[in-house]
Parts: C-alpha cells; structure tokens; sequence
C-alpha cells in the first residue's frame, strides 16, 4: 500500500470502475479536552527541521530514509516529498541501511529498529542483553548487518532483528561500510579495520591519528572522511589507504559516489571529484546553501544532501560534468524569537528583522519590512486585532495596523478567465517604521493594557503608546533587561520586577523561555526541545517535543500549540483534537494493466493534521473491522490521495471501510 502525495487541483483524470460495497467513515469517539502525548509536526522549515545525520536509498524498493534526533523516520518513494514515521522511540536515530527489503536502524543506547514496511517500525533484540552504547553506524552485504559504535562496539546480525556483540576494536567506532566482499570500520584516533564477516576484524594502518568519521564504498574502492577536512582512499579492499586532496579544511561527515563522480560534505563543505579534478561546490554560483551537511545519496547524475535542521539540496549534473544544485525548499531559517496569536492571524519574529505570518499556524510567509530595519534584530511581537507591535535591538519598532485594499484576483473556471476586485486585509503584511525611535536601548517584551501599547528592554526601558505611533517613556524601579510583559485587566507585570512570586521546582534545568496558557494547562518551552506542562503551575511534567533545538516562544490560538526557535524551526501541536469527521471525496477501483492487481483509489477530506486509520470489513454479519494503515493529513489542503493495492486472487469481491480518527 502506498499514499500518493498530491494535494487536489486541476491535473490530470480519475481512473474509473466499478465500487464495490460502500464507504463509511466515524468519528473518533473522544471528550474534548488536550490530549497527551502531544503529536508534534514541523511548520518550518519544510519538509522537516531535525538534523539528518543519515540517509539510505534503495532503487529496488524506490524508497529512501532519512533518520534524526528523539527518534524520528522519515520516508520518500521519490526523495523529495518526505513523510514522518512513528519509531516508537524517542532515542538519536544515527543511522540507517537497508538489508535486501528490510531497513535497519540503530542509535542511542543501543536502539535498534528493523522495517518491512514504513508504518511498522519494530524494535530489534540484543542478544547480550541492554547497552549505554551509541551505535553510530550500519552496513549491509547480502548475509550479515554490522552495526557499531561507543567504545568499540561491534554488533553483527543475521536478519536485522537479533544482534550478537563481537569483540571490541577497542577506538570508539563513528563508520562502517561494505563493498567487496569486505566490512571496514573506522573510528576515533584514525582506526580502520576490515573484516570479511563482521566477526573477524584486522586493524589497518590509516597514517592518520585524526578522528574519522564515516566510510562508503564509493564505486569500486572504500572512501573515509574524518575531521580536519581529511579523506582517505583504498583501492584493495581496506588494506591500505592514501589521503585524497580534496582542500577541505573543516570536518567531514559523510560521503558518497554516483555516476563516476565522487562527493565529500561536512561543515560547510561540499566537495565534488568529476574528471579526477576536485571543486569546491560552495564556491559555485549554482552550489547547494553553506549549511552542515551529515547525509548524502549518490544516483546516476545526481546527488542529494542533507544536514542540520534539514536542510536538503539537490545536485543534477549538467553536460559539462559540473553540479547544478538547488535547495528543496526555499524555507526561511534564520531564528525566531517571538510569536503571537492576534486572534486571527500568528505572526513571529526573529533575526534579520525577520517577519512571518500565518492564518493557520501551518502555512507561513516572510513579510517584507521598512529598509530602516532591515538590520535589526526583532526580540518580541504582540498587540491586539487592530494593531501589531514588533521591537528590537537598538529601539527598533515597526507597526502593522489593520486596514484592507483592494486586489484584482484572477481565476480560471473551466475554460473561462475570470477577474474578479476583492477587498485584503494587509494586517501583518504591511509594516511602517517609528521614526525617530523613542529609545536606543534593546526592547523586547511586547504587551497591552486596557487601550495602551506596552513595550519593555534593556536598562529599565517601559515605553507606552495609545495608537502605536505615538510612544512614551515611564521610569521603572530597576536597571535590568525587563525582557517580557503581560497584563490582567488590572495589572501590569514586567519580569523581573513582580512581587510575591514562589518558586517552584520544574524537575528541569534547561532554561525556560515562555509560557502560554491552553484550555486548563500551562505550557512552557525551552532550551534543547523542551516541554513542560502543568494544570495548577506547581506540578509540572516533562513533555518533550521531536527536536532537541531551542524553543524561544509559544503561542495559541485555543486548539494549537504553536513553538518558534532557532534557525527558523516552528513546530505545531493539535492540543485539543479536532474531531470533525473525515470524509472521502472520491473513490476508483481498477486493475492494474501490467500487473495482476486490483487497485483502490481514495481521496480523502478532512483537517490538517487529523490522523486516522482505514478500517476495512468483508460484510457486517461475520467479519470484525480489521485495522488498517494509519493515515494523516500533512498540509493545509485537508486532502491526499490514498491508493491501496491487492493481488488480484486474494481481492474480495466486496469490502467495507470505515475511518477511524485516532489521537
């Protein structure tokens, strides 16, 4: 079964036949109220923000993987559009490989998962028994996975699902590779070794003490990269190596071959080898981002690379042998420091006087602001349904009131062009500069009172405005950064002047940087992808999110949790369920012309991020609902196609659905 990624639009034709049975969907039988655990999805940037530190492709299956932090999958039948997998853990993922059919991926603590299909990730045995050993790295031949990792670590398996630890090659192990009949491994202090069963392992002399990194076999001989821009060669099988001049100086993370071209990435690094000549593709006018790159694939004429925060470019050869490269998306990632909800609309605000904002809280777009702030740094946002507020470093302000214009909107319906004049809304999107700024200190804290415009910073500053426009100082009792403000219909409170506060234990010590209330709960972000919760702001309970990046601000519009940190990250939460039934727009089954199948061909309605499973019965009088695959809307579309696939010598002459919402 396979889900076609393709929002509705005007392409193409429906392939028609014969419906079978019908069709019944059902709600998901829920209260109202949050639901826990919180299921996290990634707004910005797209398709995700975890660091990718591997990635595998196979060509048999057309599937890729990309594997990160707090245990997440992702999966691609076409390396473009990337999917969220459930690992059923929340360990470092570190590395991925596939064996024959079947994905294998290790990690954290000795994790490992094994894959026949991307909907079911099973945790995988090892046979000694539980490790504190990261396991950094996987390789496949035909009979064996090895795995390895801390403190020489060498785990070697049969059918990716019970692991047997071998003997310690005593350097903490960072690689491993097949290719010819031979595994090499490498490590810290610049240890390679070679091993023609994953058992049996001879250490070979590397002439390098550097750590190294990773190693692949690269066309017809191993490659090795390590820190300090070094890259080793072997073309006997790991028995001996030769450093490569690549005139990389920082460290390199990964590397890979295709279509005679060889390529090397690290920390901002992308080195290509074409023609026997190595080029620095950074440097290119078509190169790929300067970004830290962990993963790559090689295909024939064409390289895909990925790293950190995930970041992921493409590279087509061109007739020349030269790469032209382009990112995947061209999703902002400079960091976020404040976000709001002004009832209908979100806005966040971030470095390089970054500007965005959403209706939905899923789609996003970087606004434009006045030339004089183009090099301010903006540190917080609020404001009411009327008007925005935006401060920053150096007394920067900018204000965005609600006002509407005019717009021509032109739309095709069936054959016709039609024009139509529409009146806009241009709140958040146009925004106009104070001149001259009421202050030169640093403002961040952003809040209102009654009908006045609050705006808090550095060195004691309280400014207040009715309108915006017009600011005012007032004189507070302290000299300190008063970084956030928040009043109640009769007070005011800046931090850190309050009075009567208690603490409280959080049971963290990451720093906590916002809090925002939703239905009940208090909800708190932090350093390093912290979540904490709590219904009475004395109990708190560590929720965590799918990134170990650092949230700076929260918001909410009542239903989501909306969270927005460094390098551009903004990631939602469904907090309270959404219970709206899903329904199916249309439905096509047909058989499959050059295969003995029988397809069904599902167009799903529903909400973004609702998740359900398609639950199918033979007949209401003997069969139970079997549970089916676990699907969700991803994109605000609130649509996907579905097609799910049958031999047609098992096909049922009729068959039942239902859709469960599931939390």
């Amino acid at each position: 079964m396979n889900r076609i990624s393709k929002r509705v639009g005007g392409e193409g034709q429906w392939l028609t036949g014969l419906l079978i049975g019908f069709v019944l969907l059902v709600p998901f039988e829920k209260s109202f109220g949050i639901s826990f655990p919180l299921r996290w999805r990634w707004s910005n940037p797209r398709p995700h923000g975890n660091n990718i530190v591997d990635m595998a492709y196979s060509p048999t299956l057309g599937l890729g993987v990309q594997v990160a932090e707090r245990g997440q999958i992702y999966t691609s039948d076409d390396l473009d559009t990337w999917l969220p997998r459930d690992s059923g853990v929340t360990n470092a993922l570190r590395a991925v490989a596939f064996f024959g059919p079947r994905t294998v991926i290790t990690g954290e603590a000795g994790v490992v998962l094994y894959a026949d299909s991307v909907d079911d990730f099973i945790p995988g045995t090892l046979l000694d028994g539980p490790t504190g050993d990261w396991l950094e790295a996987v390789a496949a031949s035909t009979q064996t996975v090895v795995a390895v990792g801390d403190n020489g670590a060498v785990y070697t398996s049969t059918d990716g699902v019970n692991w047997k630890r071998q003997a310690s090659l005593g350097q903490w192990l960072r690689g491993v590779a097949f290719g010819n009949g031979t595994f090499v491994a490498v490590g810290e202090s610049g240890l390679i070794a070679t091993s023609p069963d994953g058992t049996n392992w001879t250490s070979r002399a590397s002439g390098t003490t550097t750590n190294l990194n990773r190693v692949a076999f690269t066309g017809n001989f191993f490659t090795a990269v390590g820190e300090g821009g070094v890259a080793l060669t072997s073309t006997n099988n790991g028995s001996s190596w030769f450093s490569e001049k690549t005139r990389a100086t920082n460290d390199l993370f990964h590397t890979t071959s295709g279509d005679g071209a060889r390529l090397v990435i690290g920390d901002n690094e992308v080195r290509l080898q074409s023609s026997g000549a190595w080029s620095d593709q950074l440097a290119q006018s078509s190169g790929p981002p300067a970004w830290t790159y962990y993963a790559n694939v090689g295909r024939p004429s064409f390289f895909l690379i990925a790293g950190r925060t995930g970041m992921i470019a493409e590279g087509y050869s061109t007739n020349d042998h030269s790469y032209y490269w382009l990112p995947s998306t061209d999703s902002v990632r400079n960091w976020l420091f404040d976000v709001t909800w002004a009832t209908n609309l979100y806005a966040a605000v971030g470095d390089r006087a970054t500007v965005m904002t959403s209706e939905n809280g899923i789609d996003w777009t970087l606004e434009l602001v006045p030339d004089s702030v183009t090099n301010s740094i903006f540190l917080g946002i609020g404001g009411t349904t009327n008007l925005l507020v935006a401060a920053g470093n150096q007394g920067s302000l900018i204000i965005s009131p609600y006002s509407e214009t005019n717009a021509m909107v032109t739309n095709v319906v069936g054959t016709n062009v039609v024009v139509t004049n529409q009146s806009i809304s241009t709140f958040g999107v146009v925004w106009h500069d104070i001149q001259p700024r009421p202050t030169t200190n640093d403002l961040q804290g952003v809040g209102v009172f009654g009908n006045l415009f609050l705006v808090t910073g550095d060195n004691g500053t309280v400014l207040i405005s009715p309108d915006g426009t017009n600011w005012t100082s007032r004189p507070a009792p302290t000299s300190a950064l008063l970084s956030s403000v928040a009043a109640s219909p009769n007070t005011i409170v800046a931090t850190s002047d309050g009075t009567n506060w208690n603490s409280q234990a959080s049971g963290t010590a990451k720093w906590l940087n916002d809090v925002t209330w939703i239905d009940g709960t208090f909800f708190v972000v932090g350093t390093q992808g912290t979540i904490l919760t709590s219904a009475n702001a004395v109990d708190w309970t560590s929720r965590g999110t799918i990134t170990l990046k650092s949230l700076y601000a929260a918001a909410t519009d009542s239903d989501h949790l909306i969270t927005v940190g460094i390098e551009g990250i903004i990631l939602r939460s469904q907090v309270v369920p959404e219970l709206t039934p899903i329904s199916i727009l249309s439905y096509s089954r047909f058989e499959s012309v050059d295969s003995p199948t029988v397809n069904n061909l599902f167009l799903f309605g529903g909400k973004a991020d609702q998740s359900f499973t398609l639950d199918s019965r033979l007949g209401f009088d003997t069969n139970a609902w079997v549970t089916g695959p676990k699907l969700e809307f991803y994109d605000s579309s609130g649509t996907f196609y579905y097609l799910e696939t049958m031999s047609s010598s098992t096909a049922p002459p009729r068959q039942f659905y239902r859709g469960t919402l599931t939390p």
